[in-house]
């Protein structure tokens, strides 16, 4: 077998034993995995890896444009996929010690996923493992098994199914128009399913929702995890399916500033870090959606694809640092302990975790000589010439540096809550690893051109981009250092309407992000309204289909129906389907009317 699918066909025979062997033999098992995972990755790296092959299928279904299990290396899966094993390695490894035998046979069930969606020769094989990705998410969330853990997983569910819907909508108009399987751009009729389908995954405004409900609700080593892969993968889709316009580099850009804005208010680590998230995948968008004119764009955009995943696993592995240390991520918390749980700053206690996050945080800040300067070096010169753009993804770089400046100082610096429980072996040679890749690949950019779809040039330290870079990393300092108690306030009750940010506001522009709050809480209270008229429907109806079932010796007009013997949760899942079938096709006929 290619040595490329060994990642993805491995945990089909590989994770029923984790459930079986002891716990040292699900360790040593993992590590095996991971092994795996690595040598994809210098295969990758290395540009000797090719992969054309059909593991399911037959010559009658190749001949039909049918074939299962398609899998084929094109340019723009191969730096994706060099991602998904480099930093899945790493999050393995990260949460040896620390996951159950379900977290692991997830979590190394949606690696694979990933993988297989980077791989993918057809449309069919693309939704099995997108799909399959989607459920390794939410379970990974639900594995948490909090009451919390279990709503937000039950949240991110519901928008990655509507996802997977929309997405296999779109697939079989495409095959009724096409006659074809075949990964190619959609054709018209079927490319607003595709936009839902893959937005969704790509957390575009405002389908983003699931990214800060889902990613802080995990347990903190599967939240790495998760952060390296499902909106990644939503990127990959959107480069590699959807047409490149200007319309999806203005999403990206509008993502990369909506994203840090909410991250400037948040007072948990892991949720200032998942609009982060956002952020980031916004640079990417922005990148591939100018692909009709920019191979530099393109580039950039797919290379940040592979340094955010590096940067921003380090940056979830040193947030999980704090959480498993400490047993808190709230940052008052950290900064103001109660009596008796002083301690000294986090930075003495935990210093891998502390050198990590700095690290981090200058990557991705784009401070030189990090990994993330490379990829945003690249995406300034691909964006040049959409000033809109560019400028927004410039003042987006600066609120970046503002953020993790503050989640650097007050959680490490300032943070004072008392250490519980020292790191272990796995998580400091992780975030050790993950650091390494930030500088390595910063210092050395070349080691990655061979993964470049277009090859473009990666000298880039000149003495306009550092000194750019550098400007735009110290300006978001010099904010933080004016404002930081007022973030820290912000930070402390951002759940609550207050005047703490009226000075920062007219500095920085919070009308934005009051707006931005209002909306957000305004949808919170839609959903709770939503659920509660769902959950009396769904009474509703289930005491009419009592009334109406079948009674032996007693006669009526559903006489030969048995509504007991009937999937009811079945029947309302199909019946909401069906609903948002009728919509997407009112939206395809409307736009196309639109459209003339």
């Amino acid at each position: 077998m290619n040595i490329l699918l060994i990642p993805v066909v491995a945990p089909l025979f590989l994770t029923p034993f984790l459930y079986l062997v002891s716990h040292r033999w699900r360790r040593i098992l993992t590590v095996l995995y991971t092994l795996s995972l690595f040598a994809a990755a210098l295969s990758l790296l290395v540009g000797s890896g090719i992969l054309n092959e059909t593991l399911l299928g037959s010559d009658y279904l190749a001949r039909s444009g049918l074939s299962l299990l398609t899998f084929t290396l094109h340019p723009y899966g191969r730096i994706a996929a060099f991602g998904f094993t480099l930093v899945g390695a790493f999050g393995l490894l990260y949460g040896l010690k620390h996951t159950t035998a379900s977290e692991q046979v997830i979590s190394i069930w949606a690696v694979a996923a990933a993988i297989g969606v980077s791989f993918a020769g057809n449309f069919l094989t693309f939704l099995l493992f997108w799909e399959m990705l989607s459920l390794a998410a939410a379970g990974l969330v639900y594995l948490k098994k909090s009451a919390h853990s279990t709503k937000m997983a039950t949240r991110l569910l519901a928008f990655q199914l509507v996802g997977g819907f929309s997405l296999t909508v779109g697939i079989v108009l495409q095959y009724c128009a096409t006659g074809s399987l075949e990964l190619a751009l959609p054709v018209a009729g079927s490319l607003p399913f595709f936009i839902l389908g893959i937005g969704i995954k790509t957390a575009f405004i405002p389908l983003h929702l699931w990214v800060p409900w889902g990613y802080p609700a995990a347990s903190f080593p599967c939240s790495v995890l998760l952060a390296a892969l499902c909106t990644k993968a939503g990127v990959y889709g959107v480069a590699r399916i959807l047409p490149p316009s200007e319309g999806i580099a203005l999403m990206g850009a509008l993502m990369a500033i909506t994203g840090v804005s909410m991250a400037l208010i948040q007072g948990n680590l892991r949720r200032l870090l998942s609009y982060h998230i956002i952020s980031q995948v916004g640079y990417m968008v922005a990148g591939v959606g100018l692909g009709f004119c920019s191979a530099v764009a393109v580039d950039g955009g797919l290379l940040h694809v592979v340094n955010h995943m590096i940067y921003k696993a380090l940056l979830f592995m040193s947030a999980g640092a704090v959480i498993y240390a400490t047993g808190s991520e709230k940052i008052s918390e950290l900064r103001h302990p109660q009596k008796g749980e002083e301690g000294p700053a986090l930075w003495r206690v935990i210093p891998v975790a502390a050198i990590g996050a700095v690290i981090g945080a200058l990557s991705i800040a784009g401070m030189p000589p990090f990994n993330g300067y490379v990829s945003k070096y690249l995406l300034k010169n691909g964006t040049h010439d959409f000033p809109l753009i560019y400028w927004t993804l410039q003042i987006a770089s600066v609120g970046t540096a503002l953020s993790f400046a503050k989640f650097v100082y007050l959680a490490f610096i300032r943070g004072k809550l008392r250490v519980k429980h020292p790191l272990n072996l796995s998580m400091q040679a992780a975030i050790i690893g993950m650091a390494a890749c930030c500088t390595i690949f910063g210092l050395f950019p070349g080691l990655l051109k061979p993964i470049l779809p277009f090859q473009s040039d990666l000298q880039v330290y000149t003495a306009s981009g550092v000194l750019m870079a550098a400007g735009l990393v110290g300006g978001g300092i010099l904010l933080f250092a004016l404002f930081s108690r007022q973030l820290e306030k912000e930070s402390m009750i951002q759940a609550r309407f207050s005047g703490a940010l009226r000075g920062f506001g007219l500095a920085v522009g919070v009308p934005l992000l009051s707006i931005g709050r209002s909306l957000y809480r305004a949808g919170l209270l839609l959903l709770d309204y939503s659920a509660a008229a769902f959950a009396y429907l769904y009474r509703s109806s289930f005491k009419l289909l009592q009334r109406l079932d079948y009674r032996p010796g007693e006669s009526g007009p559903f006489l030969t129906i048995n509504f007991s013997n009937i999937d009811f949760d079945v029947i309302l899942v199909v019946l909401i389907f069906g609903i948002i079938l009728v919509a997407l096709f009112s939206v395809q006929f409307g736009l196309q009317a639109f459209l003339g």
